[in-house]
């Protein structure tokens, strides 16, 4: 039977889903989602951010060049990590680092070079990469840009951090009254219920 992969939870912004490819960041045992170049080409599938045609091609390239590939695996996940400090600390209601501001900066200052004008399939003008090559390196470019969009939005007063204590993935509050709490109800949100649950019970067992 062929193993299963991880089924990335996405968000639509490729910024956050980076973010959040650490499984139970809070914990005592934080779980590696990408370990190997097979997990960046699933995780940039998933997020549609390349078809399969070009999942095809990176895989191809990382088995030529396994040194090269891996050393891009490292760049993602340095990346990765700055933008979930970034994050995490605006969640906590604290000024980013300068040096991972810096970290991202340096990644947008390449990704914008490869922005270009062209038209839709409506023929109205859009912003879209540059076709060509492709490399594990432009992987990065959405996420980069992602990021510095949320931050000169009204979004970045949206960026919150699961409270859950094993946790800590980032999500954007979205509802009208700002007062989502839990990166996913069906998960952390159910968590939290079933434990309340349980105290209630127990509580109310000991006072009988």
């Amino acid at each position: 039977m062929a193993a299963q992969h991880w089924r990335f939870h996405l968000s639509g912004r490729a910024s956050v889903d980076l973010a959040n490819t650490v499984s139970w960041r809070a914990s005592g045992r934080p779980v590696e989602r990408l370990e190997s170049v097979g997990d960046v080409v699933r995780w940039a599938t998933q997020c549609r951010l390349i078809g399969d045609r070009d999942a095809r091609e990176l895989a191809r390239q990382a088995k030529g060049n396994a040194a090269r590939a891996a050393l891009a695996v490292t760049r993602i996940r340095a990346l990765r990590e700055a933008i979930y400090r970034v994050f995490s600390r605006l969640a906590d209601g604290h000024t980013p680092h300068r040096t991972d501001l810096a970290a991202i900066n340096c990644v947008l200052a390449q990704a914008l070079g490869h922005l270009r004008v062209t038209t839709g399939t409506d023929r109205r003008f859009v912003l879209a990469w540059e076709k060509g090559s492709t490399s594990l390196d432009k992987l990065v470019w959405p996420a980069a840009r992602s990021v510095a969009e949320i931050l000169t939005s009204e979004q970045v007063g949206r960026i919150k951090k699961c409270p859950s204590a094993n946790c800590g993935w980032i999500f954007l509050d979205t509802t009208r009254s700002g007062t989502r709490r839990w990166c996913d109800m069906r998960v952390c949100g159910n968590r939290a219920k079933a434990r309340r649950h349980y105290h209630r019970a127990r509580s109310a067992r000991r006072i009988r």
